[in-house]
């Protein structure tokens, strides 16, 4: 009798973990796809966080030039996104090249430029230089080309 008695506990208690696990499951799967939701809503808010970059031409190719000769370039960007557009820093990848920028906010839908100038001078041969742009979108680095050849 007492055996039985252990048999029917230990039933009931295999029972009730069961029955604990499954609807531990069932709500671990509900707060998932709540999880989601809110991850996917967030994802969609944070992108308008963002301000968007949209260049014109992202690469210049300055040709064939003189040793000596500067090379100078705009490149022209516009802020299509919803959120005003601040640089932070534009740096090129070697000191004989230049960049200026904007330094105030640039509004969604206005156009500004980065005027790059490359000094030529003890650059013989072919050039591609990086100019890179940090600022508030989504990826930070916006990358500009300035490439040629240089006799």
């Amino acid at each position: 009798m007492r055996r039985n008695y252990l048999k029917s506990i230990l039933a009931a208690f295999v029972i009730s973990v069961l029955a604990v696990s499954c609807n531990s499951s069932a709500n671990t799967t509900a707060d998932t796809a709540s999880t989601e939701t809110e991850n996917t809503q967030s994802d969609e808010a944070s992108a308008t966080e963002f301000a968007v970059v949209e260049v014109e031409n992202d690469t210049y190719d300055f040709g064939v030039v003189n040793e000596g000769q500067k090379v100078k370039h705009e490149y022209t960007f516009t802020n299509t996104g919803n959120t005003p557009l601040i640089i932070s820093s534009v740096r090129a990848s070697c000191g004989c090249t230049t960049p200026n920028y904007p330094k105030e906010p640039i509004n969604p839908g206005e156009q500004s430029t980065i005027e790059v100038v490359f000094d030529t001078s003890n650059q013989p041969g072919m050039q591609h230089k990086v100019i890179t742009m940090l600022s508030n979108t989504k990826e930070s680095q916006t990358i500009f080309h300035l490439k040629g050849q240089v006799k």
